[in-house]
């Protein structure tokens, strides 16, 4: 009679009623969509369980109804937007029974009802504790045609729509007919036999289960009945050894508490002695002294001199908010050494802890750790013998019912930002409570900050590809065995998304098209093999990219096409490597796969191309921020860093320094960067400043080596004019007429040493260029080789903030030859927030405005022949 084309039950729980459902629908032939709603987490009555329920059905589920039914994992209300209104013709309402959750359940989902539309509610015919489903059923039942089976807790049938069968109405009608053949008695006598047939056949094969169960318990019995003779005479023999062992443990045991008791005595007596002293004046009065020698211990005598006076200027100016801004600083300056105080090459054996469907990310962890000299062993289970090794990498932690401690577990946070269930505050505390948060997503790191979990705790590795994967795989014994059958498309991953399922409809109708779902490692391996193209496809519509989908299917060198992203312009370097297509667009998606499977053997050979190239340079950058990761944890030192990544060029020589961490500063530098520059990700360091300079020697020596004639460096806090561009034509023409002639182009000095002097004044294209012999400032400058060797010769090992960092180390070099114009070519950002310091920038206005005035008043001396 009732043919829906579209059914939701809301309460699936282990899915009985639902695959009734959905095997009726298989063995009819009937072309209905089918979905069920459910948190799979329990709620009041039916109690809370685990995953093993959701896991069990979607392991019976997926291979047989996927392809007309869907899971959704949700709760009813948030699952009302995937269906449009006069959709839906059969709900089946079996969530929370008390009255006011089943009304509920009712009157959101009802504009949701087509014409033919049939609720049936579960559970009328049950009255204990707060259950109320018969309740409301006694109110709809009469507003609507209907029918109540009693047996087996009752089942209600309602028909809310106005387009129903004869047949149904008939059945439904309170009023007796003569004229039909089937009365409501009748309907309730026929399925009440029906359903109590079946709990009999349920319960046969039960008690048939448990006859089987007990006759192999007998035989077990028998079995172990002879071994527990010899083992009951074997443990008796062990009682008497432990006996003797236990007497003598009890002797020395007395000896010990003997020896305690004395030490404690002397503990007491010493106590009272410490407490005397403490008590003493003249302790009192030396409190001061003795916390002025353990800062001079920890900073040396004049680093301690020098902060106190800087302290003191603050207080003077009233500049409160940054005087605590600067000690906040400080502290967490120290407590991070502290953390980071750990013998050099302490950290040698890793473990990389990773699920089956994250293990193309733990083998990326682990090849680039063994590249780093490194012992890394990968596993999908927490060890038996409990966390012994150095320290260990865990992909998708929340995964994983046991971790590492705190101190010896850096996190690998693989979820979506997009969708925030993941992000429970269980999840939240295992990141901030681990020694560092690895994330492989700019917008993942912002949603992060804004839950409390940022820099410095946080570091952005994005996921690449592993060059030579399939040598990899079978070098460790983990490639595939035999082939699956061929394919033209294939498409891996969780299917119980609407949207998914309508792109791949349409992908089914035009190409030959195989869904695998709960494959990993090898098995996945093979179906990839089998596959002429894999597409793509986000579960969330405004979803991020799929990077490591994307990175393993081109390391083993099978074609992608996939939707763009949320944050596709972090992904430009897979441009020519992926087939990408607009969001949900169907008809771009298939002409896509067209063009791929339709490729000449030309265009295939330039497309394997393409993708071993990207592979190649994900890889390095992956290797590169994983590195500077290690770097910033002390695991390896700058020397072993640069070795590791000095042939990864750099991405051009006109650059901005900036942490991808600090991502407020990041956001900003973006949306404002000029033409043609090209962000470089910082290295890191505590304390900052000491990254900060190792950045630019890190810089400095790539240059050197690429032989470029100059390099640019900006800071993200740098402040482009209004001006900027045609300022800047003008500086690059200067510089590349007086080439040989100058070491560095500082766009502003932010601080001018009374000694500086000026060596030369000229005027060009509106602007004053002067050349000193000193310079302050970092924020925007341009470096010519003799300059970009000093840089590279900086020593890390100096670890002296008031003279090494890296400006004040190149204020300190003589007959430097330094440009800059007047007015000065950029500005400085006041609201940003110091990722080196820690404080607001605002206080650096009046400083590089003074220094502005001083050096106009330096060039009107040079120019009036007096040197000031």
């Amino acid at each position: 009679m009732q043919k829906p084309e579209t059914l939701v039950e809301l309460g699936a729980y282990s899915g009985i009623s639902y695959m009734a459902f959905c095997q009726a629908i298989q063995e009819q032939g009937l072309h209905t969509k089918a979905y069920a709603v459910d948190t799979w987490q329990g709620d009041a009555h039916a109690g809370a369980y685990g995953e093993t329920i959701y896991q069990t059905l979607q392991r019976v589920h997926d291979p047989r109804y996927a392809a007309f039914s869907t899971l959704l994992r949700m709760t009813f209300d948030e699952a009302l937007p995937q269906f449009a209104n006069g959709s839906v013709d059969l709900l089946h309402i079996d969530g929370l029974h008390t009255y006011e959750a089943v009304r509920h359940d009712f009157e959101t989902w009802l504009p949701k009802l087509s014409q033919r539309g049939v609720v049936l509610f579960h559970d009328t015919n049950v009255f204990r504790d707060d259950f109320g489903v018969h309740r409301l059923w006694a109110e709809l039942s009469a507003q609507y045609p209907s029918i109540e089976f009693k047996h087996s807790n009752g089942l209600g049938v309602l028909l809310v729509g106005r387009r129903q069968p004869v047949e149904l109405l008939q059945l439904c009608s309170q009023v007796a007919n003569p004229d039909i053949s089937l009365t409501q008695g009748d309907a309730r006598r026929f399925f009440s036999i029906l359903g109590a047939r079946l709990e009999q056949r349920a319960e046969v094969l039960m008690l048939q289960n448990q006859l089987r169960d007990a006759g192999e318990r007998e035989t077990m019995l028998e079995q172990s009945g002879q071994q527990r003779h010899l083992w009951i005479e074997n443990l008796d023999q062990q009682i008497l050894a432990l006996q003797r062992r236990n007497a003598q443990v009890e002797q020395t045991i007395g000896q010990v508490n003997q020896q305690l008791s004395d030490v404690n005595r002397q503990l007491a007596a010493e106590k009272a002695l410490v407490q005397e002293i403490y008590a003493s004046r003249s302790w009192r009065i030396t409190a001061g002294l003795r916390t002025a020698g353990q800062l001079a211990r920890r900073w040396g005598v004049g680093t301690l001199l020098r902060r106190a006076r800087k302290a003191a200027g603050y207080a003077v100016r009233g500049e409160w908010r940054a005087l605590a801004g600067r000690v906040t600083a400080l502290r967490r300056e120290a407590a991070m050494a502290q953390q980071l105080n750990i013998a050099p090459g302490s950290i040698r054996h890793v473990g990389v802890m990773a699920t089956h469907h994250t293990l193309f990310v733990a083998h990326l962890v682990a090849h680039a750790l063994h590249k780093a000299g490194f012992a890394a062993d990968v596993m999908t289970e927490p060890p038996k013998e409990g966390f012994v090794l150095d320290a260990y990498f865990v992909v998708c932690p929340q995964m994983f019912k046991r971790l590492p401690p705190g101190e010896k577990r850096i996190a690998f946070q693989m979820e979506q930002s997009v969708s925030s269930r993941w992000f429970t505050p269980g999840y939240l505390n295992t990141l901030e409570n681990s020694l560092a948060v690895l994330d492989y997503a700019q917008t993942n790191l912002q949603f992060l900050e804004e839950r409390g979990i940022a820099y410095p705790h946080t570091f952005l590795v994005p996921v690449g590809g592993v060059a030579g994967y399939g040598e990899y795989l079978r070098h460790n014994n983990l490639h595939p065995q035999g082939l699956d059958a061929p394919c033209d498309v294939l498409f891996y991953g969780d299917v119980n998304a609407p949207r998914r399922q309508q792109l791949l409809a349409a992908i089914g109708e035009r190409y030959q098209l195989r869904i695998v779902g709960n494959l990993f490692g090898p098995e996945l391996h093979r179906a990839m093999a089998s596959a002429r193209v894999v597409v793509n496809l986000h579960y969330y519509e405004g979803a991020l990219l799929e990077t490591t989908r994307i990175h393993e299917c081109l390391s083993l060198g099978v074609p992608v096409v996939s939707e763009t992203s949320a944050d596709q312009s972090e992904h430009v370097a897979l441009e020519d490597a992926v087939r990408f297509v607009p969001v949900g667009n169907v008809s771009a998606l298939l002409q896509a796969i067209g063009d791929v499977l339709g490729a000449s053997p030309q265009q295939s050979a330039a497309a394997q191309a393409a993708r071993e190239a990207a592979v190649a340079a994900s890889q390095a950058r992956f290797e590169f921020m994983l590195y500077r990761m290690l770097l910033a944890r002390r695991w390896l030192d700058y020397p072993q860093f640069q070795a590791l990544t000095s042939t990864t060029p750099l991405p051009g020589p006109h650059l901005a320094l900036s942490l991808p961490e600090t991502t407020t500063r990041r956001a900003m530098f973006v949306s404002h960067r000029a033409p043609g520059v090209q962000v470089f990700d910082g290295l890191r360091y505590s304390p900052g400043w000491t990254g900060c300079a190792l950045s630019y020697k890190y810089l400095a020596q790539q240059a050197l080596a690429a032989q470029w004639p100059q390099l640019e460096v900006m800071e993200d806090d740098v402040l482009f004019l209004p001006d900027y561009a045609e300022h800047k034509a003008v500086v690059d023409a200067y510089l590349a007429q007086h080439s040989g002639q100058w070491d560095v182009f500082v766009g502003l000095v932010a601080i001018m040493h009374p000694d500086t002097r000026v060596l030369g004044v000229e005027r060009q294209g509106g602007l004053v260029f002067v050349t000193i012999d000193r310079m302050m400032s970092m924020v925007h400058n341009t470096y010519a080789p003799t300059a970009l060797r000093l840089l590279a010769q900086w020593d890390e090992t100096h670890a002296d903030p008031e003279t090494n960092t890296i400006d004040r180390y190149l204020q300190t070099q003589q007959q430097l030859r330094v440009v800059t114009t007047l007015p000065f070519l950029v500005g400085h950002h006041e609201e940003l927030h110091s990722s080196l310091w820690g404080i607001e920038n605002s206080h650096y206005a009046e400083i590089i405005a003074a220094a502005q005035a001083t050096l106009e008043a330096k060039v009107q001396a040079f120019e009036q022949g007096v040197q000031a």
